[in-house]
């Protein structure tokens, strides 16, 4: 009999960029250009502005996506296991 112990739930944290690449809105060379973009910009805009300003998608597309990615989140409630009071 194999024992196995039970694995714990990891939380990964999906970025917006990962979202409209997953959603197939940009597609992984779009992404990439998109990222770089991003992070070597001196003014740190939203991921969104520079997918926009890079012409990938209009901006409303991205006003859309972007209401589907924060509106649509599972919400997980965690119920910690309580201290036992001291008797």
């Amino acid at each position: 009999m194999r024992i196995t112990t039970p694995r714990m739930a990891v939380l990964e944290t999906v970025r917006f960029g990962e979202f409209l690449r997953d959603q197939m809105l940009l597609s992984e060379e779009q992404w990439l250009s998109a990222l770089a973009a991003h992070w070597s910009d001196g003014r740190r805009r939203r991921f969104g502005a520079i997918v926009v300003s890079l012409g990938y998608l209009p901006e409303d597309i991205v006003e859309r996506a972007a209401a589907e990615f924060h509106d649509g989140l599972d919400v997980v409630e965690v119920n910690a296991p309580r201290p036992h009071p001291t008797a």
